[in-house]
């Protein structure tokens, strides 16, 4: 019975101590905040170019991977997407 309880007292030591794996890269923090305003000004940019001349802009690959450029970037996608279909239908 003691080896039992000290074998289930070590296996949660070394759960508590081990090591933690890091977050993924794109993982959006808690709250979100920046991620969101991203989407949205990216989602009414994209609407925006898909309005004006349904040419898909190409994207910069350079930039700083952010928190709010990432949302940009998705957000950007999905709106052109969207306003591909109501403004840019084939006559």
């Amino acid at each position: 019975m003691k080896a039992r309880r000290f074998g289930i007292a070590l296996l949660l030591v070394t759960a508590v101590l081990g090591p933690v794996a890091p977050a993924p890269a794109l993982a959006a923090p808690v709250d979100g905040r920046q991620f969101k305003q991203g989407y949205q000004d990216g989602f009414d940019r994209g609407m925006q170019a898909a309005r004006t001349d349904c040419a898909k802009p190409i994207r910069a690959q350079t930039y700083e991977a952010t928190d709010y450029t990432r949302g940009f970037a998705l957000g950007f996608d999905r709106g052109f997407e969207a306003g591909a279909e109501e403004y840019c239908r084939p006559a």
